[in-house]
This record gives C-alpha cells, sequence and structure tokens, in this order.
C-alpha cells in the first residue's frame, strides 16, 4: 500500500527517497540505490535486483515439542485464537504468516506460557525458552551487553562465552556498552543475544529481522540454522519472506482466529 502511494507520487513528477533495509521489493520499483555504510555512499545505477536465499529441503523434526489441543485465547472475552489444533518437533522452524492482528504475537505467547488458554489444552516439553517479544529493549537491563548474555548463561548453568554467541551477531565492537544506548538494528541483535546464547530447547522470535540489514539478517539465519540443527523448537513470527524461504520448515498462515498449514518454499539440493 505505501509502495503504491511512493509510485503514484513518482508518476505525478515528484522524486521519492526511500531508506529500508529491506530493499528486494524497492529494486524492481527503483531507478538508483545508494549504498550507506562506513561513511560513504556508493550509487549502484542501474538497480540490480536480489535474489533471496532458499533452503535446499525442509528437514524432518524430532519429537513433538509444543503443542495446542482445541485452544481458544484471547483478550476482554474476545477470541483472538480459536479452536486451534497444531504442534512443532525439535529440530524443526516453523513460521507464522499473516495480517498484522492475525494472532501471530497470541500463539507465540501461548507456546511461551506468558498467555494462558480460555480453553483447551498447550503442552511443552521441558526446557529453557527463548522468548525474544516485539518490544526487544524490554529485555535489555543490565549495564553491558556481555553481562546481558553473561546472566543468561549463568541462569542456565551453561558454560559457553558469552562471546561467541556476541560475535556471531557481529556484536563483539559493542559488547562493553549499555544496550539501550544503541541503535535499533544492534538493540535487535543484542536482545536476540541476549536470550538465544547455548541451547535453549524451544526458541520463540516473535518479527526478528526488525531493523536488521542484510548482513544482519544473514548472520541470524546461521544462528536460527545452528540452533535448529542442535535439536532446538522453533517458531518465528515474520512478514519477512526471505527469512521463511531461508529456515522453514513448514509455515503457518494466521488469520481471522485460524491456523492453517501452508506449504514452505523449497527448491531441491
Amino acid at each position: 500500500m505505501v509502495l503504491d502511494a511512493v509510485r503514484d507520487l513518482v508518476q505525478q513528477g515528484r522524486a521519492a527517497v526511500i531508506a529500508e533495509h529491506r530493499v528486494e521489493r524497492l529494486l524492481t520499483y527503483a531507478s538508483a540505490s545508494v549504498i550507506v555504510q562506513h561513511g560513504s555512499a556508493i550509487v549502484d545505477w542501474p538497480v540490480n535486483p536480489t535474489t533471496p536465499p532458499i533452503r535446499s529441503m525442509p528437514r524432518r523434526g524430532g519429537a513433538v515439542a509444543w503443542s495446542f489441543a482445541g485452544v481458544t485465547a484471547g483478550f476482554g472475552g474476545r477470541p483472538i485464537l480459536d479452536s486451534i489444533d497444531v504442534a512443532g518437533r525439535e529440530g524443526e522452524v516453523v513460521a507464522l504468516s499473516g495480517p498484522n492482528g492475525g494472532g501471530k504475537t497470541t500463539l507465540l505467547r501461548l507456546i511461551a506460557g506468558a498467555l494462558a488458554p480460555t480453553s483447551g489444552k498447550v503442552e511443552r516439553l521441558p526446557g529453557r525458552i527463548a522468548y525474544l517479544p516485539q518490544n526487544p529493549t524490554a529485555l535489555l537491563h543490565r549495564p553491558t551487553l556481555r553481562s546481558e548474555v553473561r546472566l543468561t548463561l549463568e541462569r542456565a548453568g551453561e558454560s559457553d562465552p558469552p562471546d561467541k554467541i556476541l560475535n556471531e551477531l557481529g556484536l563483539l565492537a559493542v559488547a562493553g556498552r549499555y544496550p539501550r544506548d544503541l541503535s535499533c538494528g544492534e538493540r535487535q541483535r543484542a536482545a536476540l543475544a541476549a536470550v538465544l546464547p547455548g541451547r535453549p530447547a524451544l526458541v520463540l522470535l516473535d518479527e526478528p529481522t526488525r531493523g536488521m540489514d542484510a548482513a544482519a539478517r544473514t548472520a541470524l539465519t546461521a544462528l536460527v540454522s545452528r540452533l535448529r540443527d542442535g535439536g532446538s523448537a522453533i517458531v518465528l513470527a515474520t512478514h519477512d519472506s526471505e527469512l521463511r524461504s531461508a529456515l522453514a520448515d513448514r509455515v503457518l498462515m494466521v488469520s481471522a482466529g485460524k491456523v492453517v498449514e501452508s506449504q514452505a518454499q523449497s527448491v531441491p539440493a
């Protein structure tokens, strides 16, 4: 909708400049792109659209890690999800897709145990739950980013060094800084570093690529892949079609109170 409005303005003879991390769709219409990095600006003319990464084949997960049986949930007597039966497995990435307000965040909160169903049953295997909410800043309270990661590892009784995940997410240079003073994209990665170190049993991510550039998204994809290969059950709610294509074994469409399975995008190896 916003892109259509911008195109109409351009057709009326106006110039449009858009600052955006997720540029793939914009490149189809842009006359030029400008890459701003390390204090320099490089103009790419004409624009060359890129191809999103695709996973080679969906995986088969292990044991059932979480499940809903006839689950209804909502707020103020109004159901957001109605009579849902769905499950996810260890070593599997399930992506939630659908419109804003359709119930993706509600579904994640139910899996996490942050919201109780009004009817039905939610079950999950024991183990640490790593949950990234839509507002990641709410997770950041320690004086340094490194201490945020260390706290999670200590509470989980895990021995990984904090710098392992900080390095994976490109955050070593800011490890000693106060997390809330970081840029928007850095805070997003900082919150991921704070919840995802070690070996969580269940990983729940709500719009994890918000504010991320291409390099950060690539790092996140590699991290989630490592956790999946280690047996974590992963559920991510996202509008990012590239992230779904790169990671999802299954895609669940969440809309109008219902959850319908859709085939994940894949190509032969």
